[in-house]
């Protein structure tokens, strides 16, 4: 393949060349058109070629939960919003929290990917299990702090630090879902028999003090171990300066905590809750400054895909926690970019070269002679509102709904085949199961 007179960035000037693709691989990156022979030819000029973004937070379900997600959706879904490699969630019915498990999910996976995919663990006590998870593939092993899938009891420090320490020997990385889950339960034991179900009860319950308590305890734990951490959705200043002075750790931010507020909720209501939830303004905007100055190292969907009659039950403390965000960060973001909040620079690094650098995917994250053929060509000048029902992933909701972007994926490409056409899917499955190259 060839892409001609795409505009690329280098030393942070937008430059015209051409991107021969060979083999599955960048094979060169020059002004002088190739005389080279090839299958196809994409027209780039007015686009940006950026590497092909990787969402270290997607939840693909399938298995049991298909009627929310499947491999095939999902994937689609992350062309389609110009990610070329995502990283599955363990939280699947059944989870991810055994070397079989993975092996069957893998197993399941491989040949429905239009995307590529590395899949997390769940945190187990079992040194042995955790090894032989690492040697199937095991991206990173999450730990969900707030309950949400308890694979031994992680109020325990004794045995959160066992579980830790079979991380660290395995030389992997623990994800962690930062809240205090055992007071958030005890909360809203006490709300729902006083009948107390809003989503401002909701809230009173998902507290930024739960965040903070949560990193902190982790942290401290990580930190005596000398593991490498990685903070999944975090929302609060805080709880990002926590993670900022702790050696070995990373942190993600998501488009909807960066880019809303509180407001959402009287008009998307129970569609726009997730955990941890969107915050305050005073809290959003102290975020976002943190993101636009490379504080928080990563853009992260938490493509967290529901039913609607899933999301829309009266009880907030019931409703399902999550939006799919892998069809609407880019084009959020890029927005930004577009009236000069943040650098294209910096959104490329949060979406592609960090995550590489952060989990080891040493030949993705970068346009480079030699590395992955993994890209994304961005029209600028594309401008449209967000339309979920038109989305490729199931999940027809979204709390950017009716929000006017500027700038969407045009061309994805995986592999060196294109996947995706100005969304819509016109490749096959090209995606491939991949893990850190440790």
């Amino acid at each position: 393949m060839l892409i001609e007179s795409a505009r690329i960035l280098i030393d942070d000037k937008l430059t015209t060349a051409h991107l021969l693709l060979e083999d599955g691989v960048i094979r060169s990156i020059s002004k002088l058109r190739p005389s080279t022979s090839v299958e196809l030819k994409i027209d780039a000029s007015g686009l940006i070629a950026l590497p092909g973004m990787i969402d270290a937070h997607v939840h693909l379900r399938d298995l049991e939960l298909w009627y929310k997600e499947t491999f095939e959706t999902g994937t689609q879904s992350a062309a389609v919003g110009g990610f070329t490699t995502v990283f599955d969630m363990p939280n699947t019915r059944p989870p991810t929290a055994s070397s079989q498990a993975l092996m069957d999910k893998v197993s399941r996976a491989q040949g429905r990917l239009f995307a590529n995919v590395a899949f997390q663990g769940a945190l187990v006590e079992n040194p042995a299990e955790v090894k032989a998870m690492v040697e199937n593939g095991a991206i990173a092993f999450k730990l969900y702090m707030n309950k949400a899938l308890e694979t031994f009891d992680s109020s325990d420090d004794t045995k959160l630090a066992r579980a830790l320490d079979a991380v660290k020997e395995s030389n992997a990385i623990v994800t962690v879902h930062a809240e205090d889950g055992a007071a958030i339960k005890r909360i809203q034991q006490k709300s729902e028999n006083e009948g107390k179900t809003t989503i401002r009860d909701f809230l009173h319950g998902h507290t930024p003090a739960m965040e903070i308590s949560a990193v902190r305890r982790i942290l401290n734990l990580t930190r005596q171990l000398g593991l490498q951490a990685h903070v999944c959705h975090i929302t609060t200043p805080e709880a990002v300066r926590l993670a900022k002075k702790t050696p070995n750790t990373t942190c993600e931010a998501t488009a909807h905590h960066l880019l809303m507020n509180q407001s959402i909720f009287r008009k998307q209501k129970n569609l726009a809750l997730c955990v941890p939830p969107i915050r305050s303004e005073h809290y959003r905007g102290g975020l976002w400054r943190l993101f636009r100055d490379g504080i928080v190292d990563i853009l992260a969907s938490d493509h967290a895909p529901h039913t609607l009659e899933e999301k829309t039950v009266s009880n907030a403390w019931k409703a399902a926690s999550g939006v799919p965000g892998l069809e609407t960060s880019l084009p959020v973001l890029f927005t930004q970019v577009a009236r000069g909040k943040i650098t294209l620079r910096r959104l490329m690094d949060a979406t592609a070269t960090l995550p590489a650098e952060i989990f080891h995917l040493k030949h993705k994250g970068v346009l480079k002679e030699g590395f992955d053929a993994d890209i994304v060509l961005v029209d600028p000048k594309a401008k449209f509102k967000i339309k979920p029902e038109e989305f490729a992933s199931k999940a027809k909701y979204s709390p950017f709904k009716g929000q006017l972007c500027i700038g969407k994926a045009a061309y994805t490409i995986v592999s060196g085949i294109l996947v995706s056409e100005r969304g819509r899917i016109v490749g096959p499955p090209a995606g491939k199961v991949v893990k850190s190259d440790t």
